[in-house]
C-alpha cells in the first residue's frame, strides 16, 4: 500500500479493491449472496416484469426493482466490510455486526437520497459528487458506529482532500459496471436462448436470470471492498 502521505489516485482505489476481492472472494460471496443474488433471483421470478422503455420506469417499478434491492444489498456490503476490517472474524460475527450497524446506515442512506437524486436530475455532476463524497458510509458504519448524520459528516470529512479522485473512481467504475452488466446480461440471455431452443425452457429462463444476479452480487462485494480499502487509507 502507498504511504498515507502519497496522493491518492483512482487507480490506487481500483488496485486496492482488486486486492481485497482476491483476499477471500469465496467467503465474501457466501456472505453476500443471500442479500444480493437471491434477492435478484426472487424479483426476477416473482416480481414485476423488467421495464423495456423509459415510460415503464414508474416510481413503483423503481422502488421494487432498484431501491429495495439496493437497501438489502447494503446489508451484504456491511458484512463484507466487517470481514475486511476484522481479518480474524467469522461470517456469523460479520452478520451480527452488519445487523447492529444497519439501522444507522439505512437512515443515512435515506437522508442522503433526496439531495443525491436532486443533483443527478439537475445536472448529473452534483449528484455524482455527493455520491462520491458519501462513498465511505459502509465501512464507517461498521468501524465507528456513528448515528446517521454523523456518519454522513464523517464520510464527507474523510473524502474532502480527495474529492475529485473519488469522483473519477466512481465515474470509471460506473462505466465499467455498465459494460460488465451489458456483457453479462447478453451472455446469460444467449445461454438461456440456446437452452430454450434445445427444449430446456425452464432451465434457460433460470440461467438467463442467474448470470445478471451473480454479476449484481459481485458488484456489491466490489463496492464494499473499494469503500473499505479507501476508508482504511484515508482514516
Amino acid at each position: 500500500m502507498n504511504s498515507p502521505d502519497t496522493p491518492l489516485k483512482a487507480t490506487d482505489i481500483w488496485q486496492g479493491m482488486m486486492n481485497a476481492l482476491r483476499s477471500n472472494f469465496a467467503l465474501f460471496f457466501a456472505v453476500a449472496a443471500p442479500f444480493t443474488l437471491l434477492v435478484d433471483m426472487g424479483l426476477h421470478t416473482f416480481g414485476p416484469a423488467q421495464p423495456k422503455t423509459a415510460a415503464e420506469f414508474t416510481p413503483q417499478i423503481v422502488l421494487i426493482l432498484v431501491v429495495l434491492p439496493g437497501f438489502v444489498a447494503g446489508f451484504a456490503q456491511l458484512a463484507v466490510s466487517h470481514l475486511l476490517l476484522q481479518a480474524d472474524s467469522s461470517p456469523r460475527l460479520a452478520l451480527v455486526a452488519a445487523f447492529a450497524a444497519y439501522p444507522s446506515y439505512l437512515l443515512a442512506l435515506v437522508i442522503s437520497a433526496f439531495p443525491t437524486a436532486l443533483g443527478l436530475l439537475a445536472l448529473i455532476v452534483p449528484g455524482v459528487y455527493i455520491t462520491a463524497r458519501l462513498f465511505l458510509i459502509v465501512p464507517i458504519a461498521i468501524a465507528e458506529r456513528l448515528p446517521p448524520f454523523a456518519l454522513l459528516r464523517r464520510s464527507w470529512q474523510l473524502t474532502e482532500p480527495v474529492a475529485w479522485t473519488m469522483v473519477l473512481f466512481l465515474v470509471l467504475s460506473v462505466l465499467f459496471i455498465l459494460g460488465f452488466s451489458v456483457l453479462g446480461g447478453g451472455v446469460g440471455a444467449a445461454i438461456g436462448s440456446v437452452l430454450t431452443v434445445m427444449g430446456f425452457k425452464a432451465v434457460g429462463g433460470f440461467v438467463a436470470a442467474l448470470v445478471p444476479a451473480v454479476l449484481t452480487a459481485i458488484v456489491s462485494i466490489a463496492s464494499a471492498c473499494a469503500s473499505t480499502w479507501a476508508y482504511k487509507r484515508l482514516s
